[in-house]
């Protein structure tokens, strides 16, 4: 009889469980992970409120993973029982047009089922997508290695300069991420959002200057704050018509404007476009990560030029998996993180 594990998996909208399922064998070239702790992303709760839909159910989640390698399939080579690793998910076929062209992240192949694992105890990943996790480096700060490579890609594409007025609006984790990248690049750094609380983080974590948005003109004063002018860069990290309204009127002539975060549900805005001819803007999307940008941010967060584990607020043990996904639904903390049981 096959061993067996536990795995928080989606049955519906609004409805996770903990279920009993079989343990997953390594292939050829994979490896087999206990799980030690798995971040909680909002694409994991709009799966499970249902604004993401899906007509996969029972359906298993959680990408942002770390653990230890438990065992090795035929011909997996690179790593070692005991060995602590961050799995990257995107498995990458290389030969499409995207992948030739390096825009990885639009890969047309991805390997769906390569990376298994998440909000369950053990989980399976080729090597060729493995990263160790340095000594000085927590599992739970490991997890942020996935959405710190997004806000990498994502800031990559604002062009900020030595001394640039940087605007970022939200300051939740993604916000704080972007703060920190923000002011290694060189810039001066203006957090908005309307919770004083996570004003007050981005305080702690090098904000030069916060603005309430929810007390006053948010406009105004970040051009009280540029001497008129408005931030050369912005960075709009909550995916809300308002937030993204703001992050336009904030920018100064000849600014960049990267929407980093995806709005659920689908909404659409008011939008003049001479806001953008007059001021000559660049406005950006961005999304998901390169396999060189998830290196790169585990050695960001080895190197403590971005420091996580302050944004870690609430760590639940998997039997609470739907509590977590409730309080981030709710905006409560800022990164909740998943632990799974020692083992036995």
């Amino acid at each position: 009889m096959a061993e067996t594990m536990r795995a928080a998996r989606i049955h519906g909208a609004g409805e996770l469980r903990i279920d009993e399922v079989p343990r997953p064998e390594p292939g050829a070239g994979q490896v087999l992970i206990r799980i030690r702790a798995c971040g909680v992303c909002p694409s994991d709760v709009r799966s499970y409120s249902g604004e993401r839909k899906s007509s996969q159910y029972p359906r298993g989640v959680g990408h942002e993973w770390t653990g230890d390698v438990v065992a090795l399939g035929a011909g997996a080579e690179g790593f070692a029982v005991g060995d602590r690793v961050a799995p990257d998910w995107r498995v990458i076929c290389g030969r499409c047009y995207y992948c030739r062209r390096g825009i990885f992240n639009y890969c047309q192949n991805l390997a769906g089922g390569q990376v298994r694992g998440g909000f369950a105890e053990y989980g399976v990943a080729p090597t060729t997508n493995l990263r160790r996790i340095p000594d000085n480096v927590s599992y739970q700060a490991a997890c942020f290695t996935e959405p710190l490579a997004c806000c990498q890609n994502g800031i990559s594409k604002n062009g900020i300069r030595f001394g640039d007025d940087v605007v970022i609006v939200g300051a939740g984790q993604i916000g704080l991420m972007h703060l920190q990248l923000a002011r290694h690049l060189g810039g001066r750094v203006i957090v908005c959002d309307t919770l004083e609380a996570r004003l007050r983080m981005a305080e702690e974590l090098g904000a030069h200057d916060t603005v309430n948005a929810a007390a006053g003109d948010a406009v105004e004063r970040v051009k009280a704050l540029t001497e008129s002018r408005g931030a050369n860069a912005v960075i709009v990290a909550v995916g809300a018509p308002p937030a993204i309204e703001l992050g336009l009127q904030v920018a100064g002539i000849c600014a960049s404007v990267n929407l980093f975060a995806g709005t659920y549900p689908p909404a659409t805005i008011p939008l003049d476009p001479n806001l953008i001819h007059y001021k000559q803007l660049s406005v950006v999307g961005s999304h998901d990560f390169a396999p060189h940008d998830f290196t790169t941010a585990l050695k960001l967060i080895a190197t403590g030029v971005v420091q996580v584990e302050p944004l870690i607020s609430h760590v639940l043990p998997l039997e609470e998996t739907e509590k977590a996904f409730r309080m981030v639904a709710e905006r409560q903390g800022l990164k909740l993180m998943v632990t799974m049981p020692d083992p036995a």
